[in-house]
């Protein structure tokens, strides 16, 4: 047998070198470990952790698609389900009983952004039949089931709001009023309830999108995208078209959806201020320009929802059992986080000052959920 050579200085630095990497590696590997448990710990604990209201579940069988606004009696809230094997189509819920009508539409391609007229006797919506190629504006009379095709073009025609008066839809259309324009510039344009020819409500030379009524019921909001920049900002537009004021300028790299209404005269914004930032929720003030950031910045917030009174907003954030549904107050500046179970919650809907629906697939399906905020909850007692 060869004896071992003894190690020289060279060599017993090299083994000390190997041996403390060695060292290091298992060590990395012992902490990558200890990580890993002290996550799933977390995770479960968060798991197991009670939510503090009462969940009540809704539907079943339902493929909740997405929630729609609530009717301006109250009374009732549109919802976008999907059926197995078919596409995503309009329901009515009513919100005394929970009782759900069969289908109001049957598009073979769905449809999508639903939106009450504000006498309640019409929904205007996107969809898609089966001769679309690309999406059109619907109306629907809810009390005769009268179906109207308001568009019927080469261009997508998306987003539908009606005028304060109930006469006129403005939706968001890539058909651009300017000769030779680019294909998909996107404009706001108009068109009578009763059918016609549609109008163009914006003419600038830069894209506008997501037409909505202010609170006020005196004005319109729209979001522009900046042709330099691509920035977007939040416009005022009279009710005939004329542009008023830009309410944010460029300081926002996308506004993804705003709702007017919150207190003291605020517009919420769900919003990223930089295109590598972040999606966030502000309190935006018309009057002096200035946004408030929800507490929590490093919380990524999505969807946000305002209660009828102005004081709350429901909104989605990324957790460690998947998207969850929390609330801000803003009396008190607080945050709650309203679920734990896991699962993918979607986009919330208040139906009162104290209740929100939302949908998640907490329970394996997508199904409708309702949130009671004055039933705080009560765990079972083991026997």
């Amino acid at each position: 047998m060869k004896a071992t050579k003894p190690l020289n200085g060279a060599g017993k630095i090299r083994a000390a070198s190997i041996a403390f990497a060695i060292f290091l590696a298992l060590l990395s590997s012992s902490q990558r470990t200890a990580s890993c448990q002290a996550d799933k710990k977390e995770d479960k604990k968060e798991e197991k952790k009670p939510e503090p209201f009462k969940i009540q579940k809704l539907t079943q069988g339902m493929g909740l698609y997405s929630i729609g606004p609530v009717s301006p009696d109250k009374k009732s809230i549109l919802l976008i389900a999907r059926k197995p094997d078919s596409a995503p189509n309009l329901y009515i819920m009513n919100l005394g009983d929970h009782a759900i009508r069969p289908p109001l539409t049957n598009m073979k391609w769905g449809v999508t952004g639903p939106q009450w007229s504000p006498d309640g006797q019409w929904v205007a919506f996107a969809g898609f039949n089966e001769t679309a190629s690309f999406d059109e504006i619907f109306a629907l009379n809810i009390k005769t089931g009268t179906l109207r095709q308001l568009t019927k073009n080469s261009f997508s025609d998306k987003e539908p709001v009606f005028t304060p008066d109930s006469t006129q839809i403005l939706y968001t259309s890539d058909e651009s009023p300017l000769p030779d324009a680019a294909f998909g510039i996107l404009h706001v344009a108009s068109i009578p309830l009763a059918g016609g020819k549609p109008q163009y409500f914006t003419e600038d030379e830069c894209s506008s999108i997501r037409p909505g009524v202010w609170a006020s019921h005196k004005s319109i909001l729209l979001v522009k995208v900046s042709d330099n920049s691509g920035r977007h900002s939040q416009w005022e537009y009279s009710l005939d078209g004329k542009p008023l004021r830009d309410l944010t300028e460029t300081r926002y790299a996308r506004i993804r959806n705003y709702i007017p209404g919150a207190a003291r005269g605020m517009i919420v914004l769900w919003a990223q201020e930089e295109a590598a930032q972040q999606d966030d929720i502000y309190l935006f003030d018309p009057e002096i320009g200035q946004a408030h950031e929800l507490p929590m910045p490093d919380l990524p917030k999505h969807a946000p929802a305002l209660s009828p009174d102005g004081k709350l907003i429901a909104f989605v954030a990324p957790t460690g059992t998947g998207p969850q549904l929390f609330l801000f107050d803003s009396t008190t500046e607080q945050i709650k986080q309203l679920t734990f179970k896991p699962g993918n919650t979607g986009a919330p809907m208040f139906v009162s000052n104290t209740e929100i629906l939302f949908g998640s697939d907490r329970e394996k399906e997508s199904e409708l959920f309702l949130v009671d905020l004055t039933q705080p909850f009560e765990e079972k007692k083991k026997k």
